[in-house]
């Protein structure tokens, strides 16, 4: 690659090869989560929102009244929105509201018998440096019988209201339908520096029709929005009906996604796959296939059963969970911990990256080789020279597990060297690495 890229501060995930020049006895490998029980406490419902607050987290999900006894689908009277609160991500309780005293809905019901609020309310926190308190929490819901996706406004994530402002029309005639029955998630991007939407659409940018899948769309205030940006993003004889995507708070230029698959001659059967976008530009998907499948239990096999959780939860330095939106389950996974530029058993693998830049800032490595593995790093000028003092001879092989590991050249740290163009050639066997940081401090 001719262009060099600025890593300035910036945390990249290998998910895919943008980083690499060439490589050896080196593969992307995805990695899965573990599936674990979630605490009680934690509600079930469908397209469930997580979402991290500066008091804790909020967690928002679509139930059915005790009186309603038809299919769950769009509009019907019986649907409500549940509240439940965490401090650290992982206990759950759920608050007494009382809101609805005598109506058939739990205590922590916080929207009921609006149409156009309860079937897909998404909401999220507003991180624009610009936003007005009173509106730091914003949400978008509304199908295609009510014209189209509505905004709301909250100051505290509880007290929601409307002004009525129509966020996006229903427009069959231009995108294919305009689903809109689904999660459309929102989110502000500090990379775009716009709000960003990726909602659900039955088109794709190669002109298919009638496919489940989603389009980006943009504004700069919230108000106005960009016509519907349609993405090259399902595999054949597949429909995607969300896509969960929304700015990874440890690297927030990349956009993580945890997308349901649905089979409709499969019974309607379901499952999850990762989406990324570096930079919302485009979608990237690493590997073929499904990231959590719908396991041994049989009604997870059922019509639409398994959709994720809306947000990504760091739970500590070392793990992140997301929480399946109707079972009482949570998946845990690495931070950091998608995909891996991996070495096999048996060869040494070697990268080498492409041009890089960075005006200041150490470098950091989330790396894992097993007991008989190790890694090396090397660092090189432009055209792929070691630069004196930083070769694979100033540094003892490396093995061990760590989410953060600053390489060291006898004494000497990355942040040493002069600002400028550079290039990273690693060595490694029996070990994946899962992201390269070059923090400034």
């Amino acid at each position: 690659m001719s262009n060099t890229y600025d890593v300035t501060g910036r945390r990249e995930l290998l998910i895919d090869g943008f980083l690499i020049d060439s490589r050896r006895n080196v593969e992307l490998k995805p990695h899965f989560p573990v599936e674990l029980p979630s605490h009680p406490g934690k509600p079930g419902g469908a397209y469930v929102t997580v979402m991290k607050t500066p008091e804790g987290f909020n967690l928002y999900y679509r139930g059915v009244d005790s009186v309603y006894k038809g299919s769950q689908y769009n509009n019907h009277p019986g649907e409500f929105v549940g509240l439940a609160q965490s401090t650290d991500g992982i206990t759950w309780t759920q608050p007494e509201l009382n809101r609805f005293p005598g109506k058939p809905v739990p205590a922590n019901t916080l929207l009921y018998g609006k149409n156009v609020i309860t079937h897909n309310f998404v909401p999220f926190y507003d991180n624009n440096p610009e936003c007005q308190d009173k509106e730091r929490y914003k949400a978008v819901a509304g199908v295609r019988e009510t014209g189209g996706l509505f905004a709301f406004y909250s100051p505290d994530g509880i007290n929601w209201h409307s002004c009525g402002e129509k966020v996006m029309d229903y427009t069959p005639e231009k995108t294919g339908g305009h689903m809109l029955d689904s999660q459309n998630v929102v989110f502000y991007s500090e990379t775009e520096k716009c709000y960003v939407m990726y909602m659900r659409v039955w088109k794709t940018a190669d002109g298919l029709t009638g496919v489940r899948s989603f389009a980006k769309v943009t504004s700069r205030d919230f108000k106005t929005w960009n016509e519907p940006e349609f993405l090259t993003v399902n595999r054949k004889r597949e429909h995607l009906y969300v896509s969960g995507l929304a700015p990874y708070a440890r690297a927030p230029h990349y956009y993580v996604g945890a997308a349901t698959r649905y089979f409709s001659t499969r019974g309607s059967a379901t499952d999850v796959t990762m989406v990324f976008s570096r930079e919302g530009k485009g979608i990237i998907r690493p590997w073929e296939g499904a990231w959590i499948t719908p396991g041994l239990e049989e009604d997870r096999w059922l019509n639409r059963m398994n959709y994720i959780a809306w947000g990504i939860v760091q739970v500590n330095e070392n793990e992140m969970v997301m929480y399946h939106g109707r079972k009482p389950l949570m998946y845990k996974f690495r931070t950091d911990g998608f995909v891996s530029l991996s070495s096999t058993a048996l060869k040494c693998g070697s990268v080498l990256t492409r041009l890089l830049t960075r005006k200041k800032g150490n470098l950091e490595l989330n790396i894992a080789t097993s007991a008989g593995g190790y890694i090396q790093v090397e660092v090189c000028d432009g055209a792929g020279n070691p630069v004196p003092g930083y070769t694979f001879k100033e540094m003892k092989p490396f093995w061990g597990d760590k989410i953060s590991w600053c390489p060291e050249w006898n004494g000497k740290t990355f942040d040493q060297l002069p600002p400028g163009e550079f290039r990273l050639r690693i060595r490694m066997k029996e070990c994946d690495l899962y992201s390269i940081n070059f923090p400034v401090n």
